[in-house]
């Protein structure tokens, strides 16, 4: 499970960049998902450091997480306010969601404090790291 989750956020990561660089983003500011992402992943970060020492803290903030996509997915939708997303803000959609479902399994089916649960941790806090610097202007 987790090498298909892997190799899916992979993929549509590569696909996210790479239209990124082809066409021009979306002129809404996205200044409020830079720093909701920033702030995530620091806590994605802590929560991680401190797994062994503080299980319940990482369930806290996988379950943070998955409100934070949530959110920042209905945010990008514009719920008709805005117009459609281009190719590169879908994909950004397509890939919260992609972690939110790591979360979710991270959360859900690994024993809170085991050493899979501790590595999970970690490859959401850098895989969401990596999301977020696709978030900054290159």
């Amino acid at each position: 499970m987790a090498t298909a989750w892997a190799l899916v956020f992979a993929l549509l990561l590569v696909l996210r960049v790479a239209h990124q660089w082809s066409e021009r983003s979306s002129e809404r500011p996205l200044d409020w998902l830079r720093l909701g992402a920033v702030v995530l992943l620091v806590l994605l970060v802590v929560a991680a450091a401190l797994a062994r020492r503080a299980p319940l803290v990482g369930g806290i903030v996988l379950r943070v997480e998955q409100a934070a996509v949530f959110v920042a997915i209905t945010r990008l939708l514009g719920l008709g306010a805005q117009p459609d997303p281009g190719r590169a803000e879908q994909l950004l959609i397509a890939l919260l969601g992609v972690h939110a479902v790591g979360a979710i399994v991270v959360s859900d089916d690994v024993s809170t404090g085991s050493q899979s649960w501790r590595t999970g941790l970690w490859a959401l806090a850098i895989s969401f790291g990596v999301l977020t610097a696709t978030l900054f202007p290159r």
